[in-house]
C-alpha cells in the first residue's frame, strides 16, 4: 500500500477548497493567518464548527469589514489585524496546512464564480512543518502591538476607508447584487433579536430525521412519505408532493444523499446535477432549499415565498434571485451571505431567521 503523502499540490480554486474542506472535517481546531476576508467565509466553512483564530489586513479594501464583525460573532471565534498581512495559510494543528495565494473570498474560493482568480496552493501534511507552521502563527498571534484586537471603531474606520475604494465582483454568471448601502432601522432591529438564536438547536428533530433516512441502505414508501411530511409540516401543502412520493426511490435516496451529505461540492452543482438526472423528481428548488436548511441551518436560508416578500418589501429584490434554477438559488445565497455580514449576523443561516421574523409581523 503506497503510504500518504506528506504534499499535495492544489492548482485550481476547487482543489483548494477541497483540501480545506477535507481539514476542517478533521480538525480540533483552526488558526487563519489570510489576508483578505469575504462575506463568504459562512460558506466557505461550512462544514466546521469547532474554535477559530484568525488573523486579517483589516485595513486593506479587499477585506470586508461588515464579513471580520460577522466572523467575530461566530461561537468561538476571535479575530485579530495586522496591517501589512499578505499571507493565506489554513492551519489545522496537528492534522494539517493548506499554504497558498487564496483568500478567504469568493473570487479566491467560491466556485459559482464564472471566471475565477488563478490560485494555486500546498496541502502540507507533514508533521514537523504542521508543527513550525503552529510556532509560527503563535508568534503572530502573541506579536502584540503589531497583531492587535479589533475594536468597534477599527471596523468603522476601516467601512469609511473602504469606501473610498469599492470593491467590485468579478464577472460571473449569475452576479451577486450588493445589500444597500444603508439597511433600514427595522432591518437591524430584526437581526439583533434573532443574533443569539441556536439554529442547530431548533431544527436538531428536522436534521435527525433527514440523517437517519440518508443512513439507510433503502427507502421504503414509508420513508419518503415522511419527506413529505416533513416538508409538509413546514409548507403546510400535503397535496403537492404526491409526485415526489411517485418517484424512484432508489433515486430519491441518491439525491437526499447528494444534497444532505455532499458539503464538498458547490451547492450550485449539486442542485443541478440532482435536478438533470431527476433525483428528487417532484420537489422543487423551494423544498429542496428547506431540506438543505435542516441539514445545516447555519450554512443554507431557504428561498420561498417568504424570502420573496421580504426583498420585493425592503426593495432588495433582483431576478437573479429566486428559487427558479440551481443558478439562482446559488446568487440567493451569495446575497444572503452579504447581507449576514452587513447586519453582523453569526451565520449566513440566521438571515432566515430575519426574513421569518419580518414575514410573520405581517401576519400580525
Amino acid at each position: 500500500m503506497a503510504p500518504t503523502p506528506s504534499t499535495e499540490f492544489l492548482p485550481n480554486p476547487a482543489k483548494i477548497r477541497q483540501a480545506i474542506h477535507g481539514l476542517a472535517t478533521k480538525a480540533k481546531s483552526l488558526d487563519l493567518a489570510v489576508a483578505f476576508i469575504g462575506a463568504e467565509w459562512q460558506s466557505l466553512l461550512t462544514n466546521y464548527r469547532g474554535p477559530i483564530r484568525a488573523i486579517c489586513w483589516l485595513t486593506h479594501p479587499a477585506t470586508n469589514p461588515d464579513a471580520v464583525k460577522s466572523l467575530m460573532n461566530r461561537k468561538g471565534t476571535f479575530v485579530k489585524q495586522r496591517n501589512g498581512l499578505h499571507t493565506k495559510v489554513y492551519l489545522a494543528p496537528g492534522v494539517g496546512a493548506v499554504v497558498g495565494s487564496a483568500n478567504l473570498s469568493r473570487p479566491a474560493l467560491a466556485d459559482i464564480v464564472d471566471t475565477p482568480q488563478c490560485e494555486a496552493a500546498v496541502l502540507v501534511l507533514e508533521p514537523k512543518l504542521i508543527a513550525e507552521m503552529a510556532k509560527w502563527f503563535a508568534s503572530l498571534w502573541n506579536d502584540h502591538p503589531n497583531t492587535a484586537k479589533i475594536t468597534d471603531s477599527n471596523l468603522e474606520r476601516a467601512r469609511e476607508e473602504r469606501k473610498k475604494f469599492p470593491v467590485r465582483f468579478p464577472h460571473t454568471l449569475n452576479a451577486v447584487p450588493p445589500p444597500p448601502e444603508v439597511l433600514p432601522p427595522w432591518m437591524i432591529r430584526l437581526a439583533n433579536e434573532v443574533r443569539n438564536i441556536p439554529l442547530e438547536k431548533k431544527f436538531k428533530k428536522q436534521r435527525d430525521q433527514l440523517q437517519s433516512l440518508v443512513s439507510k441502505r433503502s427507502l421504503s414508501a414509508k420513508d419518503v412519505a415522511k419527506v413529505a411530511d416533513i416538508l409538509a409540516g413546514w409548507t403546510k401543502h400535503r397535496a403537492v408532493y404526491r409526485n415526489f412520493e411517485k418517484g424512484s426511490r432508489k433515486k430519491t435516496l441518491e439525491g437526499l444523499r447528494m444534497l444532505v451529505d455532499g458539503e464538498d461540492r458547490d451547492i450550485q452543482d449539486r442542485l443541478k446535477e440532482i435536478k438533470e438526472k431527476k433525483l428528487l423528481k417532484g420537489l422543487r428548488i423551494p423544498a429542496m432549499s428547506l431540506l438543505l436548511y435542516w441539514s445545516r441551518p447555519d450554512a443554507y436560508p431557504p428561498f420561498n415565498a417568504k424570502t420573496k416578500t421580504f426583498l420585493e418589501d425592503s426593495k432588495m429584490a433582483s431576478p437573479g434571485m429566486s428559487a427558479s434554477s440551481p443558478a439562482c438559488y446559488a446568487t440567493w445565497l451569495g446575497f444572503a451571505e452579504l447581507l449576514g455580514a452587513k447586519l453582523h449576523l453569526p451565520s449566513v443561516g440566521h438571515v432566515d431567521r430575519v426574513v421569518t421574523k419580518y414575514y410573520d409581523g405581517l401576519k400580525q
